[in-house]
């Protein structure tokens, strides 16, 4: 049997046997605690005249026939959300679940092609730990890397309008992406500038409109950093700051490797300094991977935003193998890791290896760096 059949063997049974534990996955009542509950809840709540800032936990007793407590705080989302998800009240959340599946698997088929993999080898990445964990919340990411990939894209082709447009929604979803929009801003890009801040503005209308303005100052200055500081000390913080934390003290979840915590602050400054450094010098298209350097909390599923740079930098042939081994990191997500500590695979301490993660992002960003030193 040739290689190539055997590696579309592979795929098949890797994308197979992803996707059929993911549609398996959204069954009552374990869907119930998904993420997607966050904009089916506000949504609901708004809907009805309530306050899209209750508890999820609590909404989640009114609109779902179990209680979910794994959010126990307000939506951290953005509160246009709540209204742009008003069509997903309309079916039954399980429903929806299953249906924002298929829709990620679309969108995964689309950043296939773009990046110039197979549709076989597209469906395979459904088994990346970071992508399928993605997925398995409902999270938003794979969204985001669509709008972002549609704005590179654009801007690559000179329509800077259509680039601002697709980057502005990629930012009003959730706001970090808004950091993609520096390389440019750098560049003096400035109607995709402008047309990015319209899009924003448009956004926080919307959000107006579903808080007023006193609930978009409470938004900003308690319910955003209040979760934010909730998750930071956290596993689900997979950022160099996390990690940091809980190589040398202050995480909340597990013992320091080296109690040595005044080492974290300067430590997470000069990192987040050459991520800044970076996010201006490299290509746009690399802004995703600095900007999970750059900031204090990046969720473990984010990292499915760094797919792009690590397809390109399998495909440089004398940085293959080093970018193969922070791909591997990379996918040493937190569920994973508990996975596999709890059938006794862990014969590291856990500090280090939920800093594998980060140290993934880093080297990603770090080689990218050399990759584009070497083309000039």
């Amino acid at each position: 049997m040739s290689r190539v059949v055997l590696l579309r063997v592979a795929q098949g049974c890797l994308a197979g046997l992803a996707l059929g534990t993911l549609v398996a996955s959204t069954r009552a009542p374990e869907a119930y605690w998904r993420d997607l509950q966050v904009e089916y809840l506000t949504a609901s709540a708004w809907r009805d005249g309530l306050s899209i800032f209750t508890p999820l936990s609590e909404l989640s007793a009114r609109y779902f026939p179990v209680t979910t407590d794994n959010f126990p705080h307000a939506s951290p989302h953005p509160p246009v959300l709540a209204l742009l998800s008003l069509p997903l009240t309309l079916l039954p959340f399980v429903a929806i679940l299953r249906l924002w599946l298929l829709i990620n698997v679309a969108l995964l088929l689309r950043v296939g092609r773009w990046l110039g993999i197979s549709v076989l080898g597209s469906l395979a990445l459904l088994a990346w730990p970071p992508l399928w964990f993605l997925l398995y919340i409902g999270q938003l990411e794979l969204l985001i890397l669509v709008l972002a990939m549609l704005g590179w894209r654009a801007a690559a082709a000179g329509r800077d309008w259509w680039a601002g447009l697709w980057l502005g929604l990629a930012a009003a979803i959730k706001l970090y992406p808004a950091f993609f929009l520096v390389p440019f801003l750098w560049r003096r890009r400035v109607r995709l500038a402008v047309a990015a801040g319209a899009v924003l503005g448009l956004s926080q209308i919307g959000g107006l409109l579903a808080v007023g303005v006193s609930g978009m100052v409470r938004y900003y200055t308690e319910i955003l950093p209040g979760v934010s500081r909730h998750y930071a000390v956290l596993g689900l913080n997979a950022s160099p700051y996390a990690a940091l934390l809980r190589l040398f003290g202050g995480a909340g979840d597990v013992s320091p490797l080296v109690h040595a915590p005044a080492a974290v602050v300067p430590l997470t400054v000069v990192l987040s300094l050459f991520a800044l450094a970076a996010l201006v010098r490299l290509a746009p298209e690399r802004a995703p991977v600095a900007t999970l350097v750059l900031l204090p909390t990046a969720w473990y599923y984010t990292a499915v935003l760094a797919l792009p740079t690590i397809v390109d930098l399998t495909r440089v042939r004398n940085l293959r193998r080093t970018a193969l081994v922070a791909a591997a990191c990379v996918s040493a997500s937190l569920p994973l890791i508990n996975f596999l500590v709890g059938r006794g695979a862990g014969v590291l301490p856990m500090a280090l290896l939920l800093a594998l993660q980060p140290a993934g992002t880093l080297g990603l960003l770090a080689l990218s760096l050399r990759a584009a030193r070497d083309v000039v």
